[in-house]
């Protein structure tokens, strides 16, 4: 999928982001780009948080 410049340009995720932030960015990022997937250690965390 190409990049969607205008999602990215208003969701910049900073370098000292919180764990919760990075997989909320990464899941949401996948609904509205998803041009790169999701890195496995936040899947990872995302599986652990699913019930």
């Amino acid at each position: 999928m190409a990049i969607n410049k205008t999602w990215h340009s208003k969701n910049v995720l900073g370098q000292k982001a919180s764990l919760e932030r990075r997989i909320a960015w990464h899941i949401a990022h996948q609904k509205n780009c998803g041009c790169r997937p999701v890195p496995e250690s936040i899947r990872q965390e995302i599986k652990k948080e699913s019930p």
